[in-house]
């Protein structure tokens, strides 16, 4: 009842602010605001290419790359109502690249399995896979160890996550199995942060109205079911990473980020894991005034052995078009490098390397400018701008 209520309120209020021309287009607001990034070869012909999710527009749109570090928009792949997480992985087992989304005012997960050659459709039976808790985030990974990609997706609402085990064909059965005690869930990473051979799971948890933050720290079976402890953090973070910073075989955290209209100011955080799942603060930089809606990215873009990071940075009460870049010193510890120039309020950037040359590039969506930034490694750390991509097709 609570759903539908929201439900009817949502298309009412849709249906005074956005004139007709926009609802029949599937839009719920007037700017495309691309968020997260996921890469991956969907036309098989050797180049990266990209997924990017479309949180005004209500649809995924696909990069396709020239492998020289150009992208040309392929399309646009409705999903639901405001789309904010986004994986990409083989669901079905035919050979090609499919993507899932999870939207936050849908209350559901998108299946669009890949064709192979650039495009995406919804499966039959109906691809929505109903939900809970107004998601924001998912993982696709294997979770219980039968070969078959499973989805992960954080019900901030309901402080949990919900496991979805895939059949290998697809489909993703319900009921989900549930994993209590996490709250207000957001960015997810995973590893096996305990070295047993399973899979884990890091979400980063922001500030809750009875104070403090903290990443969960999600302990796997290999069946699908977690044990649940936490770090505490400060700030209000919005996105984690998982990686080895220290260079001693153990799995460690990067967080970083703030909310919009946040009082802490944007930050980055270093977490050493010893090995069985605990973590201990290693650095804080604080950053100044500022926020972040995205993830990081990490990557050894100097090519030293140590992972640095890529952090995407919007000024507080501007758009702010920087991408700041830290270099790891192979103990856990950041150093500033260079400031990259992008598009208007960047939220997400990943790292791959999208010309073939052996070293990392970046690429970044720009949340107020509707674009895509692709930016070329030269394997020293610093980094130049290649393209800006609309994902922005005209309307009909």
């Amino acid at each position: 009842m609570k759903r539908l209520q929201f439900l009817i309120l949502t298309c009412f209020l849709f249906s005074a602010i956005f004139p007709p021309k926009a609802l029949s287009t599937h839009l719920t607001g007037s700017l495309i605001l691309p968020g997260l990034i996921a890469p991956g070869d969907f036309n098989e012909d050797g180049n990266l290419d990209l997924a990017v999710n479309s949180t005004g527009f209500d649809h995924v749109a696909i990069l396709l790359g020239d492998g020289n570090g150009g992208f040309t928009l392929a399309g646009h792949f409705a999903t639901d109502t405001v789309p904010k997480g986004l994986q990409v992985g083989d669901v079905n087992g035919d050979g090609h690249l499919d993507v899932i989304s999870c939207t936050t005012w849908g209350y559901d997960e998108i299946v669009l399995l890949g064709d192979g050659a650039g495009a995406f459709h919804s499966i039959s039976p109906p691809n929505e896979i109903d939900g809970d808790g107004e998601p924001v985030r998912l993982l696709l990974r294997d979770l219980n160890k039968d070969g078959w990609l499973d989805i992960a997706v954080s019900s901030s609402d309901d402080n949990k996550i919900q496991i979805y085990l895939g059949d290998g064909n697809g489909n993703f059965p319900a009921p989900p199995l549930e994993v209590e005690g996490v709250p207000k869930p957001f960015s997810m990473a995973s590893g096996d942060l305990n070295g047993d051979g399973n899979l884990d799971m890091a979400i980063v948890c922001p500030s809750q109205p009875a104070g403090g933050s903290e990443i969960a720290i999600l302990l796997g079976d290999g069946t699908g079911n977690f044990t649940v402890s936490s770090v505490p953090v400060l700030g209000e973070p919005v996105s984690v990473q998982v990686g080895d910073i220290n260079g001693d075989g153990k799995l460690d955290l990067v967080m970083s980020g703030s909310q919009p209209r946040n009082s802490s100011g944007n930050l980055i955080s270093t977490f050493l894991g010893d090995g069985t799942g605990q973590f201990s603060l290693k650095q804080t930089l604080k950053l100044g005034a500022g926020y972040s809606k995205g993830d990081i990215a990490l990557g050894d873009f100097n090519e030293d052995g140590n992972l640095d990071v890529a952090f995407p940075q919007t000024s507080q009460g501007m758009p702010g078009n920087k991408v700041l870049i830290f270099f790891g010193d192979g103990t856990g510890a950041l150093t500033a490098g260079p400031v990259l120039t992008v598009g208007q309020e960047p939220h997400t950037v990943i790292s791959v390397d999208l010309n073939h040359d052996g070293h990392l590039d970046l690429a970044v969506s720009n949340s107020r400018d509707g674009t895509v930034s692709a930016l070329l490694g030269d394997g020293h750390g610093n980094f130049t701008l290649s393209s800006t991509t609309s994902i922005l097709s005209p309307l009909p």
